[in-house]
């Protein structure tokens, strides 16, 4: 059995050694034989120890440079929660987009549930449409940090509650789950009464490459416009994968809904489109103070014809 704290380590192994390092046969030691892929930013990953290593060749052919930053992790069971960021410059073909002599930092969300010392499950989003977007192969469109002028980062962690990341947790791992469910069910409406018991909304920070949000205002613009271009839009958090350590939780979102009003300016396409968001969130004095967050906008931006390939 896997305790809480190796789960933890071999997840950034996998990351230290196997992304940053290029440690390919890593894989067959640590990646599980059946291991199930739920979610790669769009990408289409094959299952098990070869599947994830032509997912880090393809990455690292492309960027040699390539190294993955582990900016956060939390664990809870058997489940690990991981914020990183992929730094490198494009010196070889990437998924068919030539050679750009291009620098991109790549934030990401993953989930990997560790069994007997393996990864067995992972989902994971990436802002996609930025990178590309970095790289010239995608118009630039959207609300996105790189379409925005804005850095592509995450950027600093918020003390202005003088806490950081690491700071003490002031509720229980359930109080603490139930609020962050409570935060993406009231924000799915967007329900702005429920939302300002749930958050310090005076302090809240936001960290969204992919929105390109930065704080409280901009996240609750955003949600209005969402539900206008999505009317019958139903956010699903995975209840039985949430991870809860300390002050801090990771949850994983269903996003399903019909196009049926303007989407950054694509007209309505009457198509139920439907995508996946994970929010990394930091709760101080039972409120949700920070939050960073990536989605499969590239997945949501194809299907309602912002971006080519829906």
């Amino acid at each position: 059995m896997t305790t809480p704290e190796e789960a933890k380590a071999v997840v950034r192994r996998w990351n230290d050694e196997g992304w940053s390092g290029g440690n390919y046969d890593l894989a067959h030691e640590i990646i599980a034989p059946v291991m199930t892929v739920h979610g790669a930013g769009g990408q289409a990953v094959g299952m098990g120890p070869e599947g994830l290593i032509d997912l880090i060749k393809t990455w690292r052919t492309a960027f040699p440079d390539g190294r993955m930053t582990v900016d956060d992790i939390i664990v809870e069971g058997d489940l690990v929660g991981i914020r990183n960021t992929w730094h490198g410059t494009q010196t070889e073909s990437f998924y068919g987009i030539p050679p750009s002599g291009k620098e991109v930092h790549v934030t990401s969300v993953g989930l990997d549930r560790v069994t007997d010392g393996q990864v067995a499950e992972g989902w994971g989003e990436l802002d996609m449409v930025g990178m590309m977007q970095a790289l010239g192969a995608m118009p630039v469109a959207g609300p996105g940090a790189f379409a925005t002028g804005k850095s592509t980062e995450w950027g600093p962690t918020s003390t202005s509650d003088g806490r950081t990341t690491a700071g003490a947790a002031t509720g229980s791992p359930d109080e603490h789950r139930d609020l962050a469910v409570r935060y993406v069910e009231a924000l799915a409406q967007p329900d702005e009464t429920a939302l300002s018991e749930l958050v310090d909304v005076a302090g809240f920070v936001d960290h969204s490459p992919v929105w390109g949000t930065e704080d409280w205002a901009g996240v609750i613009a955003g949600a209005h416009a969402l539900r206008a271009a999505f009317p019958d839009l139903v956010v699903t958090p995975d209840r039985a994968n949430i991870v809860v350590e300390g002050n801090q939780a990771v949850v994983h979102s269903l996003l399903t809904g019909t196009h049926g009003g303007e989407f950054l300016g694509a007209a309505p396409t009457g198509k139920s489109v439907t995508w996946s968001h994970t929010d990394f969130l930091r709760f101080a004095g039972g409120k949700v103070v920070e939050r960073w967050v990536s989605a499969d906008t590239l997945t949501l931006f194809q299907q309602t014809g912002i971006v080519p390939g829906g």
